[in-house]
């Protein structure tokens, strides 16, 4: 077992998931509570992002740069980096949710669930998945989700929290 954290794709992969937990746990709170899905996904977005570039840093590429300067750098970064997918999500939101949700909806036949059944009904679920339009949400989310884990390992690993290449004449 601890042969496989030993592998950064596996602790990326792992603490991407844990990113996406706290992105759709934000997320869907935020549904609920104010029912506007483009604040949601502003209030998720922050909040995920914040905790992948904490969680990055210390356990993913475990980076050692803890200087200020180094930090704001990083960070700002990072956050460009993450500005893409979050433009993404914004416009996947905006449209798939916010402007063509009642069409997707008939489309997919998600209107033609039985929304009592206990997939959909439980005390665990009904607050992601409990009503056409959550679910809709809901497999957006999910797809945009898929998106910013291969999109943003590669901008961590290649732009923010890159090793120090190691010039072999400094070698010698």
């Amino acid at each position: 077992m601890k042969k496989l954290f030993k592998n950064e794709k596996i602790r990326y992969l792992l603490f991407g998931i844990g990113t996406t937990a706290v992105y759709f746990l934000t997320r869907f709170l935020i549904v609920n509570i104010t029912e506007n899905s483009m604040w949601a996904v502003i209030t998720a977005q922050i909040t995920a992002i914040l905790f992948a570039y904490f969680t990055n840093k210390i356990f993913v590429f475990k980076d050692q740069k803890w200087k200020p300067i180094d930090l704001l750098k990083q960070l700002t970064g990072f956050i460009a980096g993450r500005a893409f997918v979050f433009g993404l999500d914004l416009l996947i939101t905006y449209i798939a949710v916010v402007a063509y949700s009642k069409e997707i909806i008939y489309f997919f036949g998600l209107n033609s669930i039985n929304y009592n059944n206990l997939l959909f009904s439980s005390a665990l679920t009904k607050g992601f998945i409990g009503s056409p339009t959550l679910l809709n949400e809901f497999i957006f989310v999910f797809i945009v989700q898929i998106l910013a884990i291969i999109i943003n390992y590669i901008i961590s690993k290649k732009a923010v929290f890159k090793a120090e290449r190691v010039n072999k004449e400094q070698l010698h």
